[in-house]
């Protein structure tokens, strides 16, 4: 246990210091020091012992001045972000401490936002938090890269295009939606990925009967303390593998919205943030669709690419039944790169990738062009546009650059694009694929001279 954690003899301690502000401790503080130990399952003894020690401890040089209940629960939220960690004990003796002070509902679930927005709650991921443009100073994401790439084509064969889409997604700080058959790998690339960057990663089997709260977490009742605590799900991880997510209900579905744009997690009041790097992968059958329910497009919106394994060349899968033979291959690989390794990768996309001008008209000329084509009732739309600049940029460093040139916007166009466009009903008859029509447009949009190679090399 952490020094600076807020536990339940921490909890007692500023309970006491707050009562003896006044130099005396009255019949309604005695009273509110009686509940909260009850609360905290903290015994008479131990608590006299805790009230010697305060009176020993109190400030005489301070004012004198009434018990404020306000001020305790912040001095208490203090020492919970001390080491930057919220943990489910110290919500716990918040929440006794907010029913001992009848706190108001409104007031506590401010504060509680406000603290799980300062803290993270896996304690690995503590040194990953706020990194400065200092941390980039000799950074060279070059060999991160092509050491991630390497260690997933030990598993996946043949498929490194769609790799390095899917690592597109993930530096992006994104995500992507593989829709392809059964046994094509998608799982397993997502475990590669996983393990290729020393992460944790949970799959979840979607089915009609899935609820929110088996994916998200929740409130659990604790009849021992007569308090509730918060059970984490498996959204709670790094890599998020959603097999199969059209055949949950919407209701489920819907669940993701928040944790996908937001990357935190909002329960009764409370919100619980997930951690630093988090990538969803999710995976639909496009054969079987009897039993499913497709994805509304608010829901495809939030990723960033929609991608397809496609069957292995023979002579491809040829060497992945020789690696089965001693067993999964998966099995045998081990981390390149750690966390924070992966946090600069991301934040280096973030900071360091120029979008020249041009660029960016020509990602604006492409989304308008859409949004008039005759063969579609709605194009892209600006977070569209915003998709395929964060996109264009990852993809960027992915092929060592540190800018953007128009053939990586026409390289990822229809990726990004194609499954936010909604089709005519005379184009979805005549079985025309919404990525025929993106790239119809790049066939007719002008493409720009790039000047930003140049200023990339005289930054």
């Amino acid at each position: 246990m952490s020094q600076h954690e807020l536990n339940a003899a921490g909890t007692m301690k500023l309970m006491l210091l707050e009562a003896l502000r006044d130099r005396r401790i009255d019949d309604d503080e005695k009273q509110k020091i009686l509940a909260l130990s009850e609360r905290l399952g903290l015994k008479k003894s131990e608590v006299e012992e805790m009230l010697r020690e305060a009176a020993t401890q109190k400030d005489t040089t301070a004012s004198p001045r009434q018990f404020d209940a306000r001020a305790l629960f912040s001095s208490a939220c203090e020492l919970a972000m001390q080491d930057g960690v919220l943990t489910e004990d110290e919500r716990r003796h918040l929440f006794a401490l907010k029913e001992t002070l009848n706190i108001q509902d409104d007031w506590y679930s401010e504060q509680m936002q406000l603290l799980a927005k300062r803290c993270s709650s896996p304690a690995d991921d503590l040194d990953e938090a706020d990194l400065t443009a200092a941390d980039l100073v000799g950074f060279e994401p070059a060999p991160l890269v092509a050491a991630i790439i390497a260690n997933i084509e030990k598993i996946i064969v043949g498929k490194t295009e769609v790799i390095r889409q899917i690592l597109t997604a993930a530096i992006a700080n994104s995500h992507a939606l593989l829709e392809d058959v059964p046994g094509t790998g998608k799982t397993m690339l997502a475990r590669a990925l996983a393990a290729s960057i020393d992460c944790t990663f949970k799959r979840v089997q979607f089915t009609p009967d899935l609820l929110p709260m088996d994916v998200s977490g929740t409130m659990i009742y604790n009849p021992a303390s007569s308090t509730f605590s918060f059970k984490r799900g498996p959204i709670f991880t790094n890599i998020f593998l959603a097999d199969e997510i059209n055949r949950a209900t919407p209701r489920t579905q819907s669940s993701l919205l928040e944790v996908m744009e937001e990357r935190q997690v909002s329960v009764d009041g409370a919100a619980f943030p997930i951690p630093p790097v988090f990538f969803v992968l999710a995976t639909q059958n496009p054969v079987e669709q009897h039993g499913t329910y497709p994805l509304p497009e608010a829901q495809l919106d939030r990723f960033l690419l929609k991608l397809s394994m496609g069957y292995p060349e023979r002579s491809q899968e040829r060497d992945m039944l020789n690696a089965h033979m001693g067993g999964n291959p998966i099995n045998s690989i081990r981390p390149v790169v750690n966390r924070r390794q992966f946090r600069l990768l991301q934040f280096h996309v973030r900071e360091k990738v120029l979008v020249g001008p041009e660029v960016l008209d020509y990602i604006l000329a492409l989304a308008e062009a859409l949004r008039y084509h005759h063969d579609l009732v709605l194009g892209p739309s600006p977070r569209a546009s915003i998709a395929l600049m964060n996109a264009v940029r990852a993809w960027a460093v992915i092929n060592g650059r540190n800018f953007v040139i128009p053939d990586d916007v026409k390289k990822l166009a229809a990726p990004v694009f194609a499954h936010r466009l909604v089709l005519q009903p005379q184009a979805i008859v005549k079985r025309i694929p919404a990525a025929k029509i993106v790239e119809e447009v790049l066939n007719t949009v002008a493409v720009p001279v790039s000047k930003t190679r140049q200023n990339a090399e005289n930054r």
